[in-house]
C-alpha cells in the first residue's frame, strides 16, 4: 500500500506540472493576458508659426502707418502755421508762445498771450485751421503776466522761424510742440520733432538770434 501510495503522487506531481506549463505558456510569466500592441499615434498636422498680434483690415484699407497726420494729410510746418495764424487772428495783438499736437494729430493746442501778459489757450482743427470754441483765458497773476511780456519782448525769434529752423535739423521731422521757455538765463525755443523713424528729438534754440542750443 505504501508503494502504490507512493507512485500514485508521483503521478500526480507530473500531470499537475504539466498543466501548470501549459498555462504559463499560454499566459506568460507575467500572469495574466497580455495587452495588445499599442496603436501608433495620429499624426498632428503642424500649426503655423505666428510673429506677433494678427490684425483684420477692410479690403483696400491701407496698413496703419502708426504715425498720426493731420485731415487730409496736412502735416509739416505748414499745418502749424495754419494752426498758429487762426489762433492769433482769434486774439488780435497777441504773440503765440506754444503750440503742440494733441488727440493723435487731430488738434492742435495753441497759447497765445496779449499785449497785456493775458495768457490765452485755444482748441485749432488740424489740417483746417478752425478754431474750436472760445479762446480760454489762464488764471495767472502779475508776476505770470510779466514774465511772459518779458519772453515776447526777448524773442527777436517768431515761432515760424524757429519752426522752420528746428526742422532743418531733422529732415523730413515732423514738430508736435513748440514753447517759447526760459533756459540758464535765455529766452529759448524748445521743440519735439518725430523724425522719419518715429524716433522722437530734441532741439532748443536761442530765440533772441536762432543759434541751435541743444540738438538731439
Amino acid at each position: 500500500m505504501k508503494t502504490v501510495s507512493v507512485r500514485t503522487s508521483r503521478r500526480w506531481a507530473g500531470t499537475g506540472a504539466l498543466a501548470l506549463g501549459a498555462m504559463l505558456a499560454t499566459t506568460g510569466c507575467g500572469g495574466g493576458a497580455q495587452p495588445p500592441p499599442a496603436a501608433a499615434p495620429a499624426a498632428v498636422a503642424p500649426v503655423a508659426a505666428t510673429t506677433g498680434p494678427q490684425t483684420t483690415r477692410a479690403p483696400g484699407e491701407p496698413e496703419d502707418s502708426g504715425s498720426p497726420a493731420a485731415p487730409g494729410g496736412t502735416v509739416g510746418t505748414e499745418d502749424l502755421r495754419r494752426a498758429g495764424e487762426a489762433a492769433l487772428k482769434a486774439v488780435p495783438d497777441s504773440k503765440l508762445i506754444s503750440i503742440e499736437s494733441e488727440e493723435n494729430g487731430r488738434l492742435w493746442e495753441v497759447q497765445v498771450v496779449a499785449a497785456d501778459g493775458t495768457e490765452h489757450k485755444l482748441d485749432v482743427e488740424a489740417g483746417t485751421g478752425k478754431v474750436i470754441g472760445k479762446p480760454r483765458v489762464e488764471a495767472e497773476d502779475a508776476g505770470d503776466k510779466a514774465k511772459h511780456r518779458r519772453r515776447v519782448e526777448e524773442a527777436k525769434i517768431g515761432y515760424l522761424q524757429a519752426a522752420e529752423k528746428i526742422e532743418a535739423q531733422v529732415p523730413g521731422g515732423r514738430i508736435t510742440e513748440l514753447s517759447l521757455n526760459g533756459h540758464n538765463g535765455k529766452t529759448v525755443w524748445e521743440g519735439d520733432v518725430i523724425d522719419s523713424s518715429r524716433t522722437k528729438r530734441f532741439i532748443m534754440i536761442d530765440a533772441g538770434d536762432g543759434k541751435i542750443l541743444v540738438g538731439r
